[in-house]
């Protein structure tokens, strides 16, 4: 008599779990392919525009900019050293004197009023003026090369974050499925239990799966919220912005991994190199500037005075005079007590010190351009690996709801395959993030960073 009770208990709980399986009651079902269809409301932004606006808002720029105009200031400053001076100064002395006012009836003390032009040009320095416009040039390039690097930094900054949020936005509505999910799971369990062919331990499990997968989607929307901090702070923004990255189905293109000659090529025109070779070339000229301290030179000046004495003095009366001079300036430097031995060493010393920063920071480059390029082979191989095992998750999905059609599998299989198929494409979604993060650090450490084109 019992066996008849079994049966049928068992038919209802198969109803009761083919209800909740395939009815609109369940929400296990498998996200479709383009996963920022759901994503959270914000404002949409693209790659593209992103860029665009980081290349206009960031204060980094800006003082590089500022920068370029500075060093332009100081070549001007410079070149005025080849250029003649003008000069006019204008004096009055108005006053008396005790002893005269006392001594000497009738006298007066004179005002004096004197007007001088002077006029000078440095005739010949041994190359100092040259010396420090040659300073200020190299300068100006090293400036300009170290604004295109700027640039170069925060293109990667934001196409960086931009797929650090396209990924976190990926791997939020992964874990919100998962709570559906794990929903799903806790009420079949119940199911069972009601109808007397489940056990209660099934539905602890779902239970403690249900949290569980709240807390990893509360742990994933903090991760989507810092995404949007850091997209917006490498675009410029100093308030939050609810930014929603929008998804690109373009495949990512492999870089060709430069080595040999064609990677000393780059070097030679890497942008932080080309900073480093100005520089040298700054602090040569710095030095040849400290050595023209050595040599004589010779400023000629010509100068034009006007004079009046404004009263009498004892009875004679006065009358404007003035005089024109002209001549030259030579000086010779003897003795300055080491302070231009001084600054020679310094100059030198600082040259070399520059020197040896360049070979540092070419071995430094090579360095990152070769872990780079590591990265990206890791990052295809995980890319391939997450694809095959994509099309495993499609296989599998494929053969467990063909078993539970023929009745030999449960409900729950076919929501853990529906599970595992949404997560591998969630896999290949963040490996090919990863990769074209990967490439753009790539094409960073190279030098050769560009903002991304217009699709």
């Amino acid at each position: 008599m019992r066996r008849p009770s079994i049966v049928i208990n068992a038919l209802a709980a198969s109803l009761l779990i083919l209800n909740v399986a395939h009815t609109g009651t369940s929400l296990a079902q498998p996200l479709p392919d383009d996963l920022t269809a759901t994503a959270p409301s914000g404002q949409t932004l693209s790659l593209q525009d992103a860029v665009g606006q980081a290349l206009l808002r960031r204060p980094t720029l800006k003082a590089a900019t500022d920068s370029i105009l500075l060093s332009k200031a100081e070549i001007g400053a410079s070149r005025s050293g080849y250029l003649p001076t003008l000069q006019a100064t204008y004096s009055d002395t108005v006053g008396n004197s005790i002893f005269g006012f006392f001594l000497i009836p009738g006298y007066q003390y004179a005002n004096y009023d004197l007007l001088t032009v002077a006029l000078t040009q440095t005739v010949y320095d041994f190359g100092r003026v040259h010396s420090k416009m040659r300073q200020s040039r190299h300068q100006l390039e090293a400036a300009k090369v170290q604004s295109r690097r700027e640039a170069q930094r925060v293109i990667r900054d934001v196409e960086t974050a931009y797929y650090a949020l396209l990924k976190a936005q990926h791997r939020v509505l992964s874990a919100r499925q998962s709570v559906v999910d794990a929903s799903s799971h806790l009420a079949e369990a119940r199911a069972r239990l009601s109808a007397g062919v489940g056990l209660r331990l099934d539905v602890t499990q779902a239970k403690v799966n249900l949290e569980s997968a709240r807390l990893d989607l509360i742990h994933e929307e903090t991760l989507r919220r810092k995404a949007q901090v850091d997209l917006g702070r490498a675009i410029g923004y100093r308030k939050k912005r609810p930014f929603v990255a929008v998804s690109s189905e373009v495949t990512p293109t492999i870089p060709s991994l430069q080595d040999g000659r064609d990677l000393d090529h780059l070097l030679d025109n890497h942008p932080e190199i080309l900073v480093d070779a100005e520089t040298v070339r700054q602090k040569q000229a710095a030095l040849d500037a400290v050595k023209d301290q050595n040599y004589p030179s010779i400023v000629g000046s010509a100068q034009y005075y006007l004079a009046q004495i404004s009263v009498p003095l004892f009875g004679s009366p006065t009358q404007p005079f003035s005089t024109v001079n002209v001549g030259g300036v030579l000086t010779i430097p003897i003795l300055s007590g080491g302070l231009t031995t001084s600054q020679v060493h310094e100059a030198r010393a600082d040259m070399r010190r520059t020197m040896h920063q360049e070979e540092d920071d070419r071995l430094r480059i090579l360095a990152s351009i070769r872990d780079a390029a590591l990265d990206v082979q890791e990052s295809d191989e995980r890319l391939r690996e997450t694809k095959i095992a994509l099309e495993n998750a499609r296989e599998n999905d494929r053969q467990v709801e063909a078993a539970y059609r023929a009745g030999t599998a449960h409900s729950v299989d076919v929501v853990d395959a529906e599970t595992a198929l949404r997560r591998a494409r969630v896999e290949v979604d963040s490996a090919r993030f990863d990769l074209m993060s990967a490439i753009v650090s790539y094409r960073y450490a190279l030098g050769t960073l560009r903002p991304p084109a217009a699709p």
